[in-house]
Parts: structure tokens; sequence; C-alpha cells
């Protein structure tokens, strides 16, 4: 498929999407995102010492690849981690502009990648002895996806809004119930099958300890750590990224 102005976002003046790689994986699709930047680069020869600028055509821009499968009919998805590629929330607004570009008639086009839990998350919520404080951000889930919703979900829905957060703090020296409430709410929404969790971190202080500890949602998100083969100039093989992706979502299937 060849890249053009219809796969490209232009996410502010300096920074870039585009989706040079859309390709079929099975049922699904792996893709190459490219987040481009307006900065200067300075190309070093490693026998020499010397430095030149690097020159770009006016139409060309840095830019830095992450890569991604994802199952439409499972809604799910694998993304590479690119330290200096775009993240999971530009690739998911960037997609959405770009369908809404392409269907302008449609005026509820919406795209978000939310986070798969682990269910650690939960354990260690268990392990508090106190719980004083505890937050909940959810993003409006499709309406066709469960049949299971939260107070939350259902106020982002009747409100039209894309999301919904909520804190609450026990009194003093009070704790909030652990399987009541808001933190109830955070175990459904981390244990739901489509999930459409933001974020949720909960606050307190476990047995026998005094300090505070703090557990955030997106520290358990599920993932894994793989080997990337490189070519002789050390840049990543991308059907080495891709394989690799393919056999983590496999796992998250089941």
């Amino acid at each position: 498929m060849p890249v053009t102005e219809d796969r490209i976002y232009r996410y502010s003046d300096e920074v870039v999407v585009g989706f040079p790689i859309v390709a079929r994986e099975g049922d699904g699709y792996f893709i190459q995102a490219v987040e481009g930047g307006d900065e200067s680069a300075l190309v070093l020869n490693v026998e020499t010492g010397d430095t030149r600028e690097n020159i770009l055509d006016r139409s060309e821009m840095l830019s830095y690849a992450t890569h991604f499968v994802v199952a439409p009919k499972k809604r799910r998805a694998a993304i590479e981690f690119s330290h200096r590629g775009a993240k999971s929330q530009i690739l998911a607004l960037s997609i959405e502009q770009i369908l809404r570009d392409h269907y302008p008639d449609l005026d509820n086009i919406g795209f978000s990648f939310a986070p798969v839990i682990r269910k650690n998350f939960i354990t260690e919520i268990n392990a508090f002895e106190r719980i004083r404080e505890a937050s909940i951000r959810v993003v409006r889930p499709n309406a066709s996806w469960t049949d299971h919703y939260t107070d939350l979900s259902e106020l982002a829905e009747q409100s039209g809004g894309d999301k919904v957060a909520v804190e609450i703090k026990a009194g003093r020296k009070a704790s909030l119930k652990k399987n009541a409430g808001i933190i109830r709410v955070i175990k459904d929404v981390v244990s739901d099958g489509e999930p459409y969790l933001d974020d949720a971190v909960v606050t307190g202080t476990r047995e026998n300890e005094s300090a505070e500890t703090s557990v955030h949602a997106k520290k358990h998100v599920q993932h894994t750590k793989a080997s990337v083969q490189t070519d002789d100039a050390g840049v990543p093989v991308v059907d080495d990224i891709r394989t690799k992706l393919v056999r983590f979502l496999s796992t998250i299937l089941g």
C-alpha cells in the first residue's frame, strides 16, 4: 500500500504522524507509525570525528517508528514501546482524526487504546490494610462491547463525554471499603473483558507498614520484553518486530 497524504496526521506545526506500513496480518493488521518532528541533527563521522548538518528536503522530517498489531474483531492490540516513537495516546488520536477525515458524515467516530491490566493490580489493592484515597478515569466504551457498565461509563454516555474521572478520599483515620463503592468499580473495570480503563490509582497503607503506598494501574499493563534482531547498521529488523508483536498478541488473545 503506497504512502499517501491520506495516512498523515498533522498533530501540530512541528509534529506529524504517518502510517507508511499498513499490512494484513491474519484477521488484523500490522502497522508501522512514524512520528516526525521539527528538529535538527548532526551526522557524526566516527572515523574523523567531524560532524555535518543533516540536510532534509522541505517535505521531509526526522522520524522515529512505532510498530503495532491489531485484531479488530477481538478488540485487542499489541503496541511496541519506542522511547522516541509515538505512544498509544497520539497513535489513537492520529487514527481517529484520519478516520474522521475519511468519513466526515459520521460525527460519532472515536478511537482509543485502553490498557489491559494484569491481575496483580487487584492483588496489590487487596493487600492494603487501610485505603485512604482512590481515583479512576475511564473512557466511554463502545455500547456493543459488553452489557456490563459502571455508573461512570453511563454518566459519560449520557453526557456525551469522552472520559470521566472520580476521586474519593476516606474520612480522617477511616478507610475506603475494599469491596464496595469506588474500589469495587475499579476492580470491575479492570476485570472487564472489554477494558475501558484509562487509569486508576489507589493509595493506602499495608499491614505492619506505616508509610503510605500508591499503586497505579498503568504500571501493571500487560507487557513483555523481547530481544529484536538488528541489521548491520544496528537498525531493528521490522519483520522480527512484527513476529514478536504477533506472538505477544496471541498470548493475550489466548
